[in-house]
């Protein structure tokens, strides 16, 4: 019964995008959904099955402070990562900010405290509710791609009301995709734990928010390969590039027999 009504929910979550997405009156339909509705609807259908939450993956046992503190490392050098190889490829160029940033510190703590959350909420309900309980049904590797096709869609109306065109939306969703596998992947690899896709989520974010703060990003390259200056470089070629080799080196390091012998506790 629970994974009926999940499947009525992510059903529920593609119709509320699509709505967004067309019409814009009603875009914050889809912000709504995946930041209350999904997380309320996941604690009430995991809870009805006398589970514990603690079983979707924020467990404060042995090792999650590390768990948390690799992934956060890692999550702050990879939009580095990002801008040195397009630096390389003289794709973009990087001039030092001289103008001075009015209440800097009171936008720091804004953005921490509200990207703490954000990721904490996306982490638990795709990573922890919808990667579980879908591969009960068609198995953990179709199960990550649902849950991290569902989680790449909520950031469709953005893109949209960003004016993207098509080809760079479409490149937008296939990143988000195989940034949601490799997500899942690192929750296979810690041991169904959150705490590591939690902290790479939360030091990307945190990362590709202040990479402006010291410096000017000018595009000397096409969006279509480096993305659209709203979404990049989520929405380019080498956002796809890059987060699909990530994708390929976490299943690596996860290995195909733990993902293989994943179960459903």
């Amino acid at each position: 019964m629970t994974l009926n009504k999940t499947y009525l929910l992510y059903i529920i979550g593609l119709l509320v995008v699509a709505l967004a997405a067309a019409v814009p009156a009603v875009s914050w339909l889809s912000p709504l959904t995946y930041t209350a509705i999904f997380p309320f609807a996941a604690i009430w259908l995991w809870k009805s099955e006398g589970r514990s939450l603690c079983d979707l993956g924020y467990r404060f046992n042995q090792g999650w402070l590390y768990k948390l503190a690799m992934g956060l490392v890692f999550g702050l050098i990879i939009p580095i990562f990002f801008q040195v190889i397009q630096m390389i490829g003289g794709w973009i160029t990087l001039s030092k900010r001289v103008d001075p940033i009015d209440g800097i510190v009171p936008y720091l703590v804004v953005l921490l405290l509200k990207m703490i959350l954000i990721v904490g909420i996306e982490e638990f309900v795709f990573r922890g509710f919808f990667l579980q309980t879908l591969s009960r049904k068609v198995g953990i590797r179709l199960a990550a791609v649902l849950s991290s096709l569902l989680w790449g869609l909520g950031h469709l109306t953005s893109m949209v009301n960003s004016e993207l065109i098509p080809v760079l939306i479409f490149m937008g969703m296939t990143t988000f995709l195989l940034w949601g596998i490799t997500l899942s992947l690192c929750y296979l690899r810690a041991g169904k734990s959150l705490w590591l896709p939690y902290g790479l989520h939360l030091g990307i974010n945190l990362s590709f928010s202040l990479v402006g703060w010291p410096f000017i990003i000018q595009p000397k390259a096409s969006q279509w390969w480096i993305g659209n200056p709203a979404w990049s470089p989520e929405s380019g070629m080498i956002g796809v590039i890059v987060w699909l080799s990530f994708a390929v080196v976490m299943y690596w390091l996860t290995g195909n027999s733990r993902i293989s012998k994943f179960t459903q506790s």
